[in-house]
């Protein structure tokens, strides 16, 4: 019988006491980053669990992130192997989740398989995933293991038809509460939101009743329906009071929601730079021009383009009230913190109290720009308001949200030559967009693909440093002086930029590439004190612990 998305029943889950929250949060502050980063919520189970029988809070809430994990993401092998060990010393799950569970930990692994998916995914040959899966979905004995590492891949394909005919061809091999499952999740990602509510109406929650919350949750808040999304969200939250995405997400969809008003003249300028990518710049642009910009300033720096880029920023200029749009060419290639700096020094954007930059591959929502604003206008000792970075193409995963520190002992140190003490939590990258990160809250920094600096903050801290060039590092390392100056970042992740060619960290591949990211993390470890990298993470923790329990008081009470 199906199940009423708004209404889910989840089987209670092992649960600690009231004050574990708070307490957990104070003894270990890395528990506020995210509940959603698998390895981050795998090593907080296991340190949890170590603690042993006598600390029954803390194995309640291990299991209880254990069972999640196992629900948003079946295949997660390492986790559900530490399920398994779990379930099998003291028993919590219900009996068709145990058996899931079950079977899932037991599927063999392929590494060594001679069709090898790993090999086939460095590949990049779409021709050649296809084929694979359609060979698995044959193989009766490892279908379902072949499939395992190859469903996110799966769900990604171009054509999302196609993509769902195969995942079809496994119906015969895969369990059908299994099969439901993830056919549901192939719906959330890659198809309407109604048709995505009827395959979750369809779950056994017995054993999907927290990915069915969340799944729902995210669907509602598609088809603008706030009361849905946050009483789907308030049932998985009952089940995990401790998770701190859904904390986050229920206070966020129990906030009252206005319309805030188009960016006033000088209140904002909207500030790109661009180099050699004329096409795309074009694309960018002609799209930020279909955005409601208010009376804000347009500012455009070609920065020593050798292609059609002066040809390109003449034409589009009509797009745009001719008396607030501003172009510059520069005869040379001055970097992105140069290039910045230039932008923030002209007299049109030094004379507004905020300032955008966006990237040129950067295609934010028609909104974009007065919700940021009404965000700093709520946060007045804001350094920077970010947003949400998504993929350009479906199903649009995350890029990044919200950049917290964590302590300098948890770090993998990537440089001998340095003493590194700056790690950055980076809770999303390549995470399925399912409005888990789709909240408010205070942080260190944002992505630099488009955020909204404060005059004030950056009067006080500096501009970007031009040591950072040609680009890596300058948005965090700019963050950081406004953080130690007062001004914290603000990430309003229910604001969405789609990035077109993603992070230019991430895609270091060649020896230049990476060279040029390790130089500019060296410059920025000793960039930074020995006494202000301490006081970094610690006040960072603190920060967003703070805000963590604020809102869980608020939610608790929902």
């Amino acid at each position: 019988m199906p199940i009423d998305p708004r209404r889910i029943a989840i089987p209670p889950l092992p649960q600690p006491g009231p004050q574990f929250l708070a307490g957990i949060v104070k003894a270990l502050p890395i528990w506020a980053l995210t509940s959603q980063q698998p390895e981050l919520r795998r090593s907080l189970a296991g340190l949890l669990l170590a603690q042993g029988p006598t600390q029954p809070d803390f194995a309640a809430a291990a299991k209880g992130l254990l069972a999640y994990a196992a629900q948003f993401d079946p295949f997660d092998a390492p986790s559900l192997e530490l399920l398994a060990r779990t379930q099998a010393d003291a028993p919590f799950l219900p009996p068709r989740a145990a058996a899931m569970a079950g079977l899932l930990a037991g599927l063999p692994c392929l590494d060594d398989d001679n069709i090898s998916f790993a090999a086939i995914q460095a590949s990049g040959d779409a021709e050649l995933l296809v084929h694979y899966l359609e060979v698995s979905a044959r193989d009766r004995t490892a279908g379902l293991a072949r499939l395992a590492p190859a469903y996110g891949a799966l769900c990604r394909l171009p054509d999302a038809g196609q993509a769902e005919q195969l995942l079809a061809g496994f119906a015969p091999i895969v369990p059908p509460p299994l099969f439901a499952r993830l056919a549901a999740e192939f719906a959330v990602l890659r198809l309407p939101p109604p048709v995505a509510l009827d395959r979750i109406a369809a779950l056994d929650t017995e054993i999907w009743g927290l990915f069915a919350a969340v799944a729902a949750s995210h669907c509602f808040g598609r088809l603008g329906d706030r009361g849905g999304a946050l009483a789907a969200c308030l049932a998985a939250r009952r089940a995990l009071p401790c998770h701190v995405n859904l904390t986050l997400r229920a206070f966020e969809l129990a906030r009252p929601v206005s319309t805030p008003p188009p960016a006033k003249a000088g209140e904002a300028a909207v500030c790109l730079y661009s180099l050699n990518k004329a096409e795309l710049f074009h694309d960018c642009l002609d799209h930020l021009a279909a955005t409601d910009l208010g009376e804000a300033v347009i500012a455009v720096l070609d920065n020593g383009s050798t292609d059609a880029t002066p040809d390109m920023l003449a034409g589009i200029a009509a797009r745009f009230p001719a008396d607030r749009f501003i172009s510059v060419r520069l005869p040379v290639n001055i970097g992105a913190p140069g290039a910045r700096n230039w932008l923030l020094a002209l007299p049109e954007v030094a004379a507004c109290s905020h300032v955008a930059f966006l990237d040129d591959d950067a295609f934010p929502e028609a909104d974009w720009l007065s919700r940021l604003l009404a965000t700093a206008r709520d946060n007045p000792a804001s350094g920077a308001v970010g947003c949400a970075i998504t993929d350009m193409d479906a199903p649009r995963d995350h890029q990044s949200a919200d950049f917290n520190l964590f302590p300098p002992d948890m770090g993998q140190p990537s440089l001998a030559e340095a003493k590194e003490r700056l790690f950055v939590c980076e809770p999303c990258r390549g995470a399925p967009d399912l409005s888990l990160f789709a909240y408010r809250r205070p942080c260190l920094s944002v992505s630099g693909c488009c955020h909204l600096l404060s005059r004030q903050a950056i009067e006080k801290a500096g501009p970007f440093d031009i040591r950072f060039n040609p680009t890596q590092f300058d948005d965090l390392e700019r963050d950081i002086r406004s953080f130690l100056a007062g001004y914290p970042c603000v990430y309003d992740g229910t604001v969405r930029v789609a990035h077109k060619q993603g992070s230019s960290l991430a895609k270091a591949q060649t020896q230049a590439q990476v060279s040029q990211v390790l130089g500019n993390k060296i410059k920025l470890e000793y960039a930074v004190a020995d006494a202000d990298a301490d006081r970094l993470w610690r006040e960072d923790l603190a920060l967003i612990g703070r805000d963590l329990l604020e809102k869980a008081r608020v939610v608790d009470g929902l």
